[in-house]
């Protein structure tokens, strides 16, 4: 290992030598503002004539070749500026002392080099960017999705602050006094890879995705590296990379979040990849056979992905639901996609039909619409759609004849608690009281253009004009939300009642091209007005046209509507399929471990509750004895015990959940086991009787109660 201190414009200048990013490096990554701080930077060490440091290029030797392991970001940043520059003199040499050639042959162009051709421009770069760096050197035209690229971006960004300077070649010697550390490595010093790894960069951290690509080109075998490179790597690279976002690290935690059968976390998804990995090859990286087994099932997984997420499909594979998958990435709730992406595979390998993959995306569609109708966070719902389909199968080995559809309205119908499907009495209530357009916007644009919609075609037209800004529609309030005296009058004595509880509801919302013009006019002008509600083609706004005063009545009529249109549209999901049940009863005072047990209800005094975990559960029973006992606290504080984890000051505790109706908080980060033994203190001290106390377990993990053996979740 040889360090060197230098600067950046006398590493870029040494002649002969080329420049290589190695494949497993990521893509240029810098934005606007990076390169304003840089040219920020410039100015200051140009007028100021102090010295700045730019950081480290850390670099292998391999005859003219100079592969740069880090530094990457910073280099290319350099030879862009310059690339510019060369570009602009070119064009007008009175701009510099510093001829055009001088810059190109210096810093850019290996003219007199006994290199190969393609090694002639001294920068290659990885995969997708290197053909737009050689086409922007060239001065080229560049397609569309490439002028998308941070490349580009940067390239465009210094022509246009240089070209409106002179004497450029000022500039150019200011990079004399931007000093970095050179490393250079030879055979002798660490594996690149570890290297790679460990290196504290001055620029962006590297994100998970940045990690597998290091890790996925990097393999000790040559032959591999080569194939894993130009048969898959480039296609992932060329799919998620070639614009100005990097997708891999969001591709593989749903890749692998779907193959798992279990909820990858941002921060697992590295470490996730290389066991998984590990696993497949069984540690032979010259393995070929399993390596490309390995890959060929990413790439058919990233197909499905691209599908998902940006409504890609080259091939028409997937026509059978296109449709729903585009109304599906509007709502853009991406949890669901690991399971869509199991589905699309069964699809794909001929296990689902057409009709019964289309069934399988509506019941998905019809449970999101309920539950953004309810106004329903999406709180839990990575867990269900990471498991979902692990759990279907469960079902299918045991029940070979039934459908996959069936099964999966089966246990979405019995789901309770936070992640559950509204039933039509929810969604009816929530149509009349629920605030729905203080919603997210696409939420809103969702369901009010889906009357269209689902009334004139099984495409879905509407949505897809908004989605494409061929329409201009926007959210109106038919009462407005501000009421002039026209308005009070016609809702009579109450209005402001009214007004408070229909006013962001369903009920008072339609879509239309004019809202700026409707504003909070009378119901009459509002109608009857150049492009209002009477002239309104939208199916929407049909009843709307029928009625010559929009009061509590009208509200109520177009309420029930709307129970009736969403009922149709996103029916609940119906089955003929009955889990066996596996629920058992369980007692606090027997004494069992109740680690990953998952609860479903809980009975106290004889008033059962669904809950949808052990926390919920706790603070049920607590709340209950705290009103069968107001003085219930003067035993908490004399119990040392228990006084750790019920507290009236919740910021004493790690994870304090509020006792509802009460004063008091309960500590939340606490096992299963611990809130166990705070209920049985308590139950023990009011002589709760054994009957009065009991909870159901779903599939408990490998745990006995009751004397019956329970099974694993």
């Amino acid at each position: 290992m040889k360090v060197t201190h230098n600067n950046i414009k006398a590493f870029l200048f040494t002649p002969g030598k080329y420049f290589v990013i190695p494949d497993f490096q990521r893509p240029y990554s810098w934005v606007k503002e990076n390169i304003d701080f840089f040219l920020i930077d410039l100015e200051e060490v140009m007028n100021s004539g102090k010295n700045h440091f730019f950081g480290s290029v850390v670099y292998i030797n391999e005859g003219d070749n100079s592969v740069i392991i880090d530094g990457q970001q910073r280099a290319t940043t350099v030879l862009l500026m310059l690339t510019a520059l060369y570009h602009i003199v070119e064009k007008d040499p009175s701009k510099s002392a510093i001829s055009a050639e001088q810059i190109k042959e210096s810093y850019l162009f290996n003219k007199y080099s006994y290199c190969a051709e393609e090694n002639r421009i001294k920068l290659k770069t990885v995969t997708t960017d290197n053909e737009i760096f050689e086409r922007i050197f060239e001065n080229q035209q560049l397609d569309e999705r490439s002028k998308e690229s941070r490349l580009f971006r940067a390239y465009t960004q210094f022509y246009d602050y240089f070209v409106k300077k002179n004497m450029l070649e000022i500039y150019i010697n200011t990079l004399e006094r931007f000093e970095i550390v050179t490393i250079a490595l030879d055979s002798s010093d660490d594996n690149p890879q570890k290297v790679f790894e460990s290196i504290n960069s001055t620029g962006k951290p590297l994100s998970d995705g940045d990690k597998i690509r290091n890790f996925a080109l990097m393999l000790n075998d040559k032959n591999a590296r080569q194939i894993v490179l130009e048969k898959y790597w480039n296609k992932i690279e060329r799919c998620l990379t070639d614009v100005s976002k990097d997708y891999i690290t969001d591709f593989f935690r749903n890749y692998l979040t779907s193959t798992l059968q279990k909820e990858v976390k941002l921060e697992q998804v590295y470490p996730e990849f290389k066991r998984a990995f590990e696993r497949s090859i069984d540690g032979d990286q010259s393995n070929i056979v399993r390596l490309e087994e390995f890959y060929t099932n990413i790439v058919t997984q990233l197909d499905h992905y691209l599908f998902l997420k940006f409504n890609l499909d080259e091939g028409s594979r997937y026509l059978t639901v296109k449709n729903t998958a585009f109304r599906l990435n509007f709502l853009k709730i991406e949890i669901i996609y690991p399971f869509l992406i199991k589905v699309l595979d069964q699809y794909s390998k001929d296990l689902l039909s057409a009709a019964e993959t289309q069934r399988v995306f509506s019941i998905v569609e019809s449970f999101l619409a309920r539950r953004i109708i309810c106004n329903f966070a999406t709180t839990g719902l990575n867990n269900l759609f990471s498991i979902l389909h692990k759990e279907i199968e469960n079902y299918l080995a045991n029940n070979p004849e039934e459908s996959y559809s069936n099964i999966l309205s089966s246990i979405l119908l019995e789901r309770s608690g936070a992640t559950h499907i509204p039933s039509n009495a929810e969604v009816e209530l929530a149509v009349r009281t629920s605030p729905f357009y203080t919603q997210r916007n696409y939420y809103n644009n969702f369901i009010l253009s889906s009357i269209d919609d689902f009334s004139q075609s099984k495409e879905s037209a509407l949505l897809k004009q908004i989605a494409n800004g061929d329409v201009d529609v926007s959210i109106e309030h038919i009462m407005p939300q501000t009421l002039n005296r026209e308005w009070k009058e016609m809702l009579g004595s109450d209005y402001q009642e009214i007004h408070d509880q229909y006013v962001h509801t369903l009920a008072n919302l339609t879509l239309t091209g004019y809202n700026s013009k409707y504003s909070n006019k009378d119901f009459d002008i509002k109608k009857s007005m150049e492009n209002g509600f009477d002239q309104s083609p939208l199916l929407i706004n049909r009843y709307i046209k029928e009625k010559k005063k929009w009061d509590k009545s009208a509200l109520d009529g177009r309420a029930s509507w709307w129970t009736e249109q969403i009922e149709k549209i996103w029916p609940l999901p119906t089955t003929t399929f009955k889990a066996p049940s596996e629920d058992v009863e369980y007692l606090f005072k027997t004494d069992d471990d109740l680690t990953y047990t998952k609860v479903k209800s809980v009975s106290v005094l004889g008033e059962t509750t669904n809950v949808s975990n052990w926390t919920e559960a706790c603070e049920i029973i607590i709340e209950k004895f705290f009103k069968e006992n107001p003085n219930l606290y003067d035993f908490v504080v004399g119990d040392e015990f228990l006084s750790r984890y019920i507290r009236v000051d919740g910021s004493q505790l790690i994870k304090s959940i509020p006792i509802k109706d009460t004063v008091y908080f309960l500590e939340g980060g606490t096992n299963t086991n611990y809130k166990k033994m705070i209920v049985r203190k308590l139950t023990e001290y009011l002589d709760i009787d054994e009957s009065d106390l009991k909870v159901v377990l779903v599939k408990p993990s490998g745990v006995k109660t009751g004397g019956k053996e329970l099974n694993d979740i």
